[in-house]
């Protein structure tokens, strides 16, 4: 009798502790989740495959470039750890073959005015695994505004120095319609020729691209506003569309709750049992 209830007390206090270790478990993961989408952190943006657009600053309502695009709203801040005073954007995204295209359109009253004369957008790009390393730019940078006379420039950033690339990969437009300006860009995707100066983009991978706006051609001092989007690349159309770091996370969740639940219908079995033997013993 007395070893029944001795266990019967010992199995309540692991169900205590297993119960506890549940709990535990739902907010460490819950914790995972809010920190991963959580304010502050890049916006996230899963494009698709379309129709390859025409990188001229110019967008073709007649052929429908840029139709398929997935398309935010963001905005441009001077820190972006204190979303204040920001600019607001349109952003779009969309892929074809072997390349990536990003669209960036603004409205400013002022870009009639001098002061805008060598504004420039560029698309900062870190290293795959890296939300910070950003390694690689390219720059749409305005010679003369009211010219609407550009250049488009690819750079290889060694600690804050930026270094032009000898072999420059990609490509970039822009043009100015009253006080709306449209970026366009194009970099390739498992094409690049020079894997040392250039992030080498490739298919079923998150990459961070930084966005950013200055008015002088100065990098990275002329840089006055800017913010952070996570692009996944998906494959192309029929094959795969699920990262290994998805399938990884949603299978180690999967493995974790099975298991606990499995322990705790083996504990409430347990204490089942118990009981039935204390009740068949006082009989």
């Amino acid at each position: 009798m007395n070893n029944s209830k001795s266990g019967y007390r010992t199995l309540k206090k692991n169900t205590i502790r297993l119960l506890t270790l549940i709990v535990i478990t739902q907010i460490f993961l819950s914790s995972i989740f809010l920190l991963t989408n959580g304010y502050g952190d890049p916006i996230e943006i899963k494009v698709g495959f379309g129709a390859a657009p025409v990188i001229d600053g110019i967008i073709d309502g007649t052929t429908g470039e840029w139709d398929q695009a997935k398309k935010e709203n963001i905005n441009l801040y001077p820190n972006i750890n204190v979303p204040e005073n920001g600019l607001a954007i349109d952003l779009w995204v969309i892929q074809e073959g072997l390349n990536l295209y990003i669209l960036v359109q603004f409205d400013l009253q002022d870009h009639g005015s001098s002061e805008y004369d060598n504004e420039f957008i560029g698309i900062l790009i870190a290293d795959e695994g890296s939300s910070s390393n950003f390694t690689d730019a390219k720059i749409v940078q305005y010679l003369n505004i009211s010219e609407n006379t550009f250049k488009y420039l690819d750079y290889h950033i060694n600690d804050t120095e930026y270094e032009e690339d000898i072999t420059s990969n990609g490509a970039g437009a822009a043009n100015l319609e009253e006080n709306q300006i449209t970026y366009e860009f194009s970099m390739p995707v498992k094409d690049t020729e020079d894997q040392v100066q250039d992030v080498y983009l490739n298919y079923i991978r998150n990459y961070d691209f930084k966005i950013v706006f200055g008015k002088t051609a100065l990098y990275p001092d002329g840089i006055m506003i800017s913010n952070i989007v996570s692009i996944y690349l998906e494959f192309k159309p029929g094959g795969p569309d699920i990262s290994l770091g998805e399938i990884i996370k949603t299978t180690s969740i999967i493995v974790i709750f099975s298991t606990i639940g499995a322990l705790y219908i083996f504990y409430i079995y347990r204490i089942t049992q118990l009981k039935k033997e204390i009740r068949r013993i006082r009989r």
